[in-house]
């Protein structure tokens, strides 16, 4: 129970994607980074457990660090203390970094607040063609599907390990993993697909009522709109 969750999820879809693609747009590093404590303070607010938010922002921003590092010392300009390292390239890769910090937070705060299904009808909602949405949902459901599959695998193979294999046993037994579970993911997933169908449930599910807009909503808008015209102007 927090103040995002009480945002319609029409609305917090749209106010997301504009906060998130005035993150993508801005160069200044003060920017960004208020952009990313606008980001972290709703988790806050929104009661999110800070090592949820923790771990969503160790992987993608870190993996956008090393990406841009290098450009910290290809980029012409004045050296940081006879370094090989330039302040504008050492300023970009700081911006680069933060900035992807803050759209991953931005996406996280509508994954982590708003059920999968409710994003889906909230995008049907705003007119995208269904068929983008039916594979939208569906790339869920399988990523789903074959990240469970290979954690069982993976939990069964482990059960049956008594001692450490070999470089060469590891690699080869890594390669008959692999095949097993593409096959076994195709089998189940065919088997999900039958079973859907058998329900009626490949169709396009309905989108029920209209939630009515509430006083979240409006401080969502009017928060969303204060930052637009602060970073615009």
């Amino acid at each position: 129970d927090g103040f995002l969750q009480r945002v319609t999820p029409l609305v917090k879809l749209l106010g997301l994607f504009v906060l998130v693609t005035l993150t993508a747009l801005q160069r200044e590093l003060a920017t960004v980074t208020a952009l990313l404590g606008l980001a972290v303070g709703l988790g806050i607010v929104s009661r999110i457990p800070i090592h949820t938010l923790a771990g969503r922002l160790i992987g993608p921003p870190g993996f956008a660090f090393v990406v841009a590092a290098p450009q910290a010392v290809l980029m012409d300009g004045p050296a940081l203390y006879s370094t090989p390292i330039s302040l504008p390239g050492l300023e970009y890769v700081a911006v680069f970094t933060v900035r992807v910090a803050a759209c991953v937070t931005f996406l996280s705060m509508l994954l982590v607040t708003t059920r999968f299904r409710v994003i889906v009808t909230a995008l049907r909602r705003l007119g995208l063609p269904p068929i983008a949405v039916s594979l939208l949902s569906i790339s869920y459901r399988y990523l789903r599907l074959f990240f469970g599959e290979l954690k069982r695998m993976v939990r069964a193979r482990r059960s049956r390990t008594v001692t450490d294999p070999d470089l060469d046993r590891t690699w080869r037994d890594s390669g008959h993993f692999l095949g097993t579970f593409l096959l076994r993911s195709l089998e189940r997933g065919e088997r999900v697909q039958r079973a859907a169908r058998a329900r009626g449930g490949t169709g396009t599910p309905r989108m029920g009522q209209r939630e009515p807009l509430g006083v979240a909503d409006l401080v969502f808008a009017v928060l969303v709109s204060g930052v637009a015209v602060a970073v615009v102007l």
